[in-house]
């Protein structure tokens, strides 16, 4: 069965024009730089035409995990209402991130635990081929914890485990370079008082010493291995990003700094930052704000995060006066570059060959809306 969709506005190598696109078995077959008048092709009218969107970076699955604190649904029931959210947002390609050692909150053999039923229900639900869009995992790894090495190491080589991060949240530096933000953080999500915060603080910082770069170095070894792609969390200083470099890292995800911003991409690193950054014109964490890189020429790929509607409209609004994106160039944002950062050379752009993945979306006084999307040729939204 084959799919044609026809538009005054498909993007192709960046440039918006009138195509026509037909796929077939899932693959984009031919795309003629022309409009088509058959009655049975999907006519998009003026309403924008696009690859299907790749997010890289999203732990939105939580919230269905656990709807509401010390509710805790079953993963595959809610693992399905995330996807079907995803497919909503335009998003065909998603990396569900979730976090492997953690020293904070929780101990770190629960968090093992809970870490390896997550992951074994998404690949059980991917390998049954009920979800609506394509997923990958995410493995985001807490270098400033003893082990996490060791609870990666099981999981590299396992197929759908397809990028890796290397965090480190201790108090101090990167993303709580603040100590401030690290206190007012950690008070609100777990409650503590500040003698007990005190304790969690100085034990986080010892194990960050300890730990960190033993962690960083064994999890980047076995990511080369395995062919892994690699990101690093978070860079604050010109040092961490020569230490990401030589880590084998092709992403940096949410630099906090000027600084770091420039450095990565003066270093090759495609530079990734918060959607919901865009949106609200600056970081939730005191830190760096989206629109200052994508101003200077630094942002390459945007992640919805926390909030996955977030991901398209947040791509068009880098078309604001004071950042001056090209629409096709905001685009690449969320779908050719995070294509290219996760490896991904089938998707991401629309040419023959190509999966046929793609979104119907509309622009106008309204907003942003996503209209249809569509995976491997197939309506999923």
């Amino acid at each position: 069965m084959s799919l044609v969709i026809s538009g005054k506005n498909v993007l192709i190598d960046g440039v918006f024009q009138p195509a026509t696109l037909t796929i077939e078995d899932g693959v984009i077959v031919t795309l003629t730089e022309e409009l088509s008048s058959q009655p049975e092709v999907i006519h998009a009218g003026a309403r924008y035409v696009i690859p299907g969107l790749i997010e890289l970076h999203t732990d939105n699955h939580e919230k269905y995990f656990e709807p509401r604190p010390g509710v805790h649904w079953p993963h595959m029931d809610a693992l399905i209402a995330h996807d079907a959210q995803l497919a909503t947002a335009g998003i065909t390609t998603v990396f569900d991130a979730i976090a492997l050692g953690y020293g904070v909150g929780a101990s770190n053999a629960n968090r093992e635990r809970i870490a390896a039923e997550s992951i074994n229900t998404l690949l059980d639900i991917r390998h049954q081929g009920v979800f609506r869009v394509d997923h990958h995992i995410h493995l985001r790894c807490e270098c400033s914890c003893e082990g996490t090495d060791a609870y990666f190491a099981p999981w590299a080589g396992v197929d759908g485990i397809d990028l890796v991060s290397l965090m480190d949240h201790a108090p101090g530096q990167r993303q709580f370079a603040s100590i401030d933000k690290y206190i007012e953080y950690y008070k609100k999500k777990y409650g503590y008082t500040d003698d007990a915060l005190k304790q969690v603080m100085d034990e986080h910082t010892k194990a960050s010493n300890a730990f960190s770069n033993l962690n960083r170095q064994a999890i980047a070894a076995l990511c080369a291995e395995h062919q892994i792609a690699l990101a690093s969390h978070d860079d604050a200083t010109l040092k961490h990003v020569e230490e990401s470099v030589s880590l084998g890292c092709s992403l940096a995800e949410f630099p906090t700094t000027l600084e770091a911003g420039e450095a990565c991409h003066k270093q090759g690193l495609l530079v990734m930052m918060g959607a919901p950054n865009v949106i609200r014109g600056g970081s939730h964490s005191g830190n760096v704000a989206a629109k200052d890189f994508a101003a200077r020429g630094w942002l390459d790929v945007l992640s919805s995060d926390y909030y996955p509607t977030a991901l398209l409209p947040a791509a068009v609004k880098l078309t604001d006066p004071e950042i001056g994106m090209s629409l096709g160039d905001a685009i690449a944002t969320v779908t050719s570059n995070p294509a290219k950062a996760a490896r991904l050379s089938d998707r991401g752009h629309l040419a023959e060959g190509l999966r046929g993945d793609i979104v119907l979306f509309s622009l106008d006084q309204h907003g942003v809306r996503v209209a249809e999307t569509y995976v491997q040729g197939h309506r999923v939204f």
